[in-house]
């Protein structure tokens, strides 16, 4: 990730900017199912909040942030 990717990224920590927090592509690119926006709330930090584009943009975050992988299963 060059460092102007990475400095825009960060940014969207302090405020969404209409972009998919992981993807970054734009976050209504999947209208009328996105932006899917969730917020954090942490009683030691202030509420972030992060827009994603669809379910799996969150999922792969989510996966993440939980130490694991998002695979999708095949039925």
């Amino acid at each position: 990730m060059t460092d102007e990717r990475l400095e825009d990224h960060m940014q969207r920590f302090e405020q969404p900017d209409g972009y998919c927090f992981h993807c970054g592509q734009p976050a209504n690119q999947h209208h009328p199912v996105g932006p899917i926006t969730i917020t954090i709330s942490d009683p030691n930090c202030d509420d972030r909040t992060h827009e994603f584009c669809e379910w799996r943009c969150f999922a792969r975050w989510a996966a993440a942030e939980a130490g694991g992988n998002f695979v999708v299963g095949r039925n």
